[in-house]
């Protein structure tokens, strides 16, 4: 028993002193004045994203070997060429961007000149022929431009000696030097074509971005009474976030004089346009690194005939297709119709007439004189208009 009650003696010396600070106050007293609480919230907000702010393409019909710089060793014989442009994040939350391309080609073209038109396919640009009907005729200065994503996250630049992306020191090294030029392959898929409306060409392309992740300094001490302007000084970046990537590709006909076109008069303008991303967005199948569909992109345009001899419509795909589920939403005049089977080199998706007699109804498809084939392919919306009858 003695043992016991100083054990009791010593808890209630503890709990006396915890509850010094406690005001108590008899029955009948007049209540002491009690000061509001008060909260700080400990966080601290980033909204850093570095861009590149001027882009640049050279056409290269004939195919002939580019260097890029003295730094490139290896030369492209692509007709388009494109240094690659990459896109850092070091804000605290996910965030996403849209880049939104212009290229002023549709003024009138200097005197001996030719103005460029731009298609929305390879095939359109090539050369015609029996097996490319719909392509570029004999001194057609047709060209296919599209923008592309990057097949994997931008991690270097692609000068070996410049320094790696990353942080050091707390400090981020992302310079705009960096960003516009680093070590990236574009995807085969999501590339979207520069269209030509009426007064502009466009473009655009768009991704989410990872957060970066931000670390104390080693003498920051936040408090109870650290507001959020005070933190913001007090953290310092650990890790970057995404580094996404994009750039130019496409075809142009090799029959054309391209001494005649007015290519200088081709300016392409990025604009970028960056929102909080809150993991509703859509990602484009097949595309680049972290690619989501930039808003609401116009449907492409396809081409798309009639075989009589097979009864079947035959919709051209700007790239081949692993299989026919790789063509999803198809419909023909707004109506669901299922994909019959693709050809074997896997870039045309056939649909059998009678199947879309059967969608249509036989009374819908005696009247009407075209049909409208939409579908996706590659996160990207097609459209494609054909006879009926051919």
């Amino acid at each position: 028993m003695v043992n016991f009650k100083k054990i009791v003696a010593v808890l209630c010396s503890a709990t006396m002193i915890v509850a010094t600070p406690i005001t108590a106050f008899a029955e009948g007293d007049t209540p002491p004045t009690i000061a509001a609480g008060t909260g700080n919230i400990v966080a601290y907000s980033a909204t850093t994203v570095t861009v590149p702010t001027a882009v640049k393409v050279s056409f290269n019909p004939q195919g002939w070997k580019v260097y890029l710089d003295a730094n490139d060793t290896t030369g492209t014989t692509d007709q388009i060429v494109s240094l690659n442009y990459a896109i850092s994040s070091m804000a605290t939350m996910d965030r996403k961007i849209a880049v939104s391309f212009e290229a002023n080609a549709t003024g009138t073209p200097a005197t001996g000149k030719k103005a460029v038109e731009f298609v929305d396919t390879a095939a359109e640009a090539a050369p015609k022929t029996e097996q490319n009907p719909d392509g570029a005729a004999h001194d057609e200065l047709k060209v296919y431009l599209a923008v592309a994503g990057g097949s994997a996250k931008v991690t270097t630049a692609r000068d070996a000696s410049s320094t790696a992306f990353g942080i050091t020191d707390g400090v981020s090294n992302v310079t705009g030097a960096l960003l516009a030029d680093v070590v990236m392959t574009a995807a085969t898929g999501g590339a979207q074509a520069f269209k030509t409306g009426e007064t502009k060409t466009e473009s655009a392309i768009a991704f989410t971005l990872g957060k970066g992740v931000y670390e104390l300094k080693s003498d920051a001490h936040p408090s109870f009474d650290t507001t959020q302007a005070q933190f913001a000084a007090m953290v310092q970046p650990k890790t970057l976030g995404d580094i996404v990537g994009f750039t130019f590709t496409g075809a142009m006909n090799t029959d054309a004089d391209w001494t005649k076109a007015d290519l200088t008069a081709i300016s392409i303008t990025p604009t970028y346009e960056i929102d909080e991303a809150d993991g509703t967005e859509t990602a484009v199948t097949g595309g680049g690194y972290n690619q989501i569909i930039a808003g609401e992109v116009p449907a492409t345009e396809t081409t798309a005939a009639y075989d009589a001899t097979a009864k079947q419509y035959k919709l051209t795909l700007p790239t081949a297709a692993a299989s026919v589920e790789d063509i999803t939403n198809l419909k023909v005049n707004g109506v669901a119709v299922a994909a019959n089977s693709l050809n074997s080199g896997k870039d045309i998706v056939r649909v059998a007439r009678p199947d879309v007699r059967t969608a249509l109804t036989d009374e819908t498809f005696d009247t009407v004189t075209d049909l409208t084939f939409t579908f996706t392919f590659g996160g990207v919306d097609y459209t494609a208009t054909v006879g009926r009858d051919g």
